[in-house]
């Protein structure tokens, strides 16, 4: 899972063939070096939490779902926002792959989000984080489904399915949503006025340029989906996940248990990538009922004991 902008398409993974035979040559070939990435670097480090940098765009539906997983699992990392213009930041790095996010794990570099969850999640530190985790929160209430497990959180059906409902639906439909216009494109874009590591000159050409980018590339997203009404598009897109995965509101996540799974955790973090923008609260607080409900048992899930861990989603939510 990537995301990138300026000069480049904004696109699920799913809309053409030769996207598919890309991805599967990428992925198959990063999921090799993965598996023995983990193997190598982190088993060695099973006492000790990996040093994490992650190189991001801040709106970013795939920065942000890898961002949900590291806080979940109350891993600390170092954050680095990326200019979508120049991409200056990712010059450093090896290799030709220039799309975001990208980790640096243990000096180890690990590109797209599906690849660094998959690293991280195969490290016995974190899958031990997050066993102690689910056992707290078991022995703190009262059982009335099976505890959660990491091959229910990462593997099973239910978890895959709502992973990829985000990926390949959900992220796609909200690109149209936050740059249907000129204007809403331009407050997309609000967010580099925080980020302290660029300057005023980068920050008006990112705020401009970017955002007509991510316009016209949203424009090309309903064509290829089309999509004539976007916001019709998106309401039915959660009437389905309330519908299917929380079962209209009888289930608190749609891991169907106690606690969230992968799959819970990706919808939350492309929900929460358009944070403090109109089609987040046209999406969440307007909406309200069991999608509301779930989104805030999310945040709590994510944000965790805030004294004990910071969460660095990007901006702090009301």
């Amino acid at each position: 899972m990537r995301c990138f902008v300026a000069g480049t398409s904004v696109h699920s993974h799913r809309l053409t063939s030769k996207n598919l035979q890309q991805r599967a040559f990428v992925s198959s070939s990063s999921r090799l070096a993965n598996n023995y990435l983990s193997s190598r670097s982190f088993s060695a480090s099973i006492g000790q939490a990996p040093d994490i940098k992650l190189y991001q765009y801040h709106i970013c539906p795939f920065c942000n779902i890898t961002k949900s997983v590291l806080s979940y699992s109350k891993l600390d990392y170092e954050k680095v926002e990326v200019n979508p213009l120049t991409k200056q930041e990712l010059k450093q790095l090896s290799g030709d792959y220039k799309k975001v996010p990208i980790a640096v794990i243990d000096e180890e570099q690990v590109n797209g989000s599906e690849n660094i969850i998959d690293a991280l999640l195969n490290t016995q530190y974190v899958q031990q984080c997050l066993q102690s985790r689910w056992n707290d929160e078991t022995n703190n209430q009262v059982a009335t489904t099976a505890a959660m497990t990491i091959q229910q959180f990462q593997n099973s059906e239910n978890s895959q399915k709502w992973m990829r409902y985000a990926v390949d639906d959900l992220a796609a439909l909200l690109y149209p949503n936050i740059c249907g216009s000129l204007g809403d494109s331009y407050d997309a874009f609000s967010y580099v006025k925080n980020v302290d590591s660029f300057t005023a000159g980068q920050k008006l050409s990112i705020q401009l340029l970017g955002s007509l980018a991510m316009y016209f590339a949203a424009s090309r997203v309903k064509s290829k989906r089309n999509i004539t009404d976007e916001k019709k598009a998106l309401k039915e897109a959660l009437d389905k996940f309330e519908q299917e995965g929380l079962d209209d509101g009888k289930l608190s996540f749609c891991s169907g248990l106690s606690a969230p799974d992968l799959g819970d955790l990706a919808v939350f973090g492309v929900l929460y990538s358009v944070n403090g923008l109109k089609a987040h609260a046209d999406s969440i607080q307007l909406r309200g009922g069991p999608v509301k409900e779930w989104y805030d048992r999310m945040h709590l899930s994510v944000m965790g004991d805030k004294s004990q861990h910071q969460i660095k989603l990007g901006v702090t939510c009301d």
